[in-house]
């Protein structure tokens, strides 16, 4: 059987370092398409992150909407699930989410900024959608392409990926979390659009106890992709060789 020939050792790494940093990116988002299916798992930080003694402190002292504090906990649940459905759908009907106090109108629950910043939310998943779906159609073929040009050595493997993930952490704790969730808003967002809310100005702020409530979300898309990128990276390569082995078969 003939040996792969390593073409070229910089294009080799090159395309190993396109094709893991794909198996990352994909995992990410699978991982968070997953968890976006359960609600973002928001009975279970309502309860871990206490957000209804935060929404009983900090309701009241909204400038802009009243009552809200007074409503069940069933009801905060569902409104964080209606915004959840509202910015998986285009945006749609994120203006018409309301709540009703005994013997009052229903009450809006997003005033305008509120409903712009959500609507950036929703463009930018659809974006993740389309860069999920892009990034599955390149991940086999560039698998394919590490196993026609060789893999390069392990440790030259090992030092890439040592050096990315370190820079990662020491980003995170120099600057700390939340200012990389800062960050990633500024880089994400239209500049001309608010995000920042404060907790008196904006209920979508209280109910989701924000930024606190993201930390716990991205733990667990984390996990998640921790857990699903192993295996998208090593079932990658072992179809590309089994590709190419069949392939080789064919031409003898």
């Amino acid at each position: 059987m003939k040996k792969t020939v390593q073409k070229s050792p910089i294009a080799a790494t090159l395309v190993w370092f396109f094709y893991a940093v794909t198996a990352v990116l994909l995992s990410v988002l699978i991982s968070w398409a997953l968890y976006s299916q359960a609600n973002y798992g928001y009975g279970f930080w309502y309860q871990q992150l206490d957000i209804g003694a935060h929404i009983e402190e900090y309701g009241p002292q909204n400038r802009f909407r009243y009552g809200f504090e007074q409503l069940p906990s069933e009801q905060h649940h569902r409104a964080f699930e209606q915004i959840r459905d509202a910015v998986h759908q285009q945006g749609e009907g994120l203006a018409d989410i309301h709540y009703t106090l005994p013997g009052r109108a229903p009450i809006p629950l997003l005033h305008e900024a509120e409903v712009r910043h959500l609507q950036d939310v929703a463009d930018l998943i659809d974006a993740g959608r389309w860069l999920m779906l892009a990034l599955a159609l390149l991940w086999l073929p560039l698998a394919l392409l590490c196993i026609s040009l060789g893999m390069p050595p392990m440790r030259r493997r090992m030092g890439i990926t040592v050096f990315g993930v370190g820079a990662v952490i020491a980003w995170l704790v120099v600057a700390g979390p939340t200012q990389v969730f800062y960050q990633f808003h500024l880089w994400l967002f239209p500049a001309e659009n608010e995000w920042f809310f404060y907790w008196q100005d904006s209920l979508m702020s209280t109910l989701m106890k924000a930024p606190v409530l993201f930390g716990g979300i991205a733990a667990v898309i984390a996990i998640g992709a921790l857990l699903l990128m192993p295996v998208l990276y090593w079932l990658g390569l072992r179809l590309s060789k089994n590709i190419v082995k069949q392939e080789s078969g064919h031409g003898h």
